[in-house]
């Protein structure tokens, strides 16, 4: 996803690791705090984190702060919802992507870079992000004014926000590679992906 000033790098699992609720515990609709910590922050950072990764990939991952600030729904300004989602910071090793990495994935930025662009637009937009997969999945990024919803992204493209304790939502988590992991290979293109090392 990128190479940040300190030479670590943030990945994202390309395929989903199942269908897992955000937050089931928090009230009757899960709560959307990923401090609180919400049940997947709990799961990433623990089972599946030390239970699913080798030793060898737990030894490369490092914990980075992650914003997990909320979006606002049917924003027209990215720049401003990337300033709402830097509002609040967690620290920690495993997590999702924001809404605004989502958007920012999207080469055709003047039809798809802001959730209502997006959305007005989202058939065109599924073929021009390359985060785009045939799934409902989750993002990091709460809905803001309200503690119960989280963002995802719809198997057609669509942006919205359902519920935290939605069992329906696909993950796929992210991390931050330590700066001693070099790219080794590849132009970063689908056909030809980085290869690290």
């Amino acid at each position: 996803m990128s190479i940040e000033p300190d030479k670590t790098i943030k990945i994202m699992r390309n395929a989903s690791i199942g269908d897992i609720a955000w937050d089931a515990g928090g009230g009757t609709y899960g709560s959307n705090n990923w401090k609180r910590p919400a049940d997947l922050n709990t799961y990433l950072n623990g089972s599946y984190l030390t239970g699913t990764l080798n030793a060898t990939a737990q030894s490369q991952i490092v914990a980075k702060n992650w914003n997990i600030g909320s979006a606002t729904w049917d924003n027209n300004n990215l720049g401003d919802q990337i300033d709402d989602e830097k509002a609040t910071t967690w620290n920690g090793k495993v997590a999702l992507i924001t809404m605004s990495e989502y958007l920012r994935s999207n080469s055709n930025q003047s039809s798809c870079g802001t959730f209502s662009k997006i959305n007005d637009n989202y058939s065109t937009c599924q073929n021009s992000s390359w985060m785009y997969i045939n799934d409902y999945w989750w993002t990091l990024s709460p809905l803001a004014g309200d503690s119960n919803y989280v963002f995802g992204v719809l198997s057609y493209g669509y942006v919205n926000y359902v519920y935290a304790n939605n069992t329906t939502g696909a993950v796929r988590p992210a991390v931050y590679l330590s700066s001693s992991v070099q790219i080794t290979g590849g132009n970063g293109s689908s056909s030809s992906p980085y290869t690290l090392g």
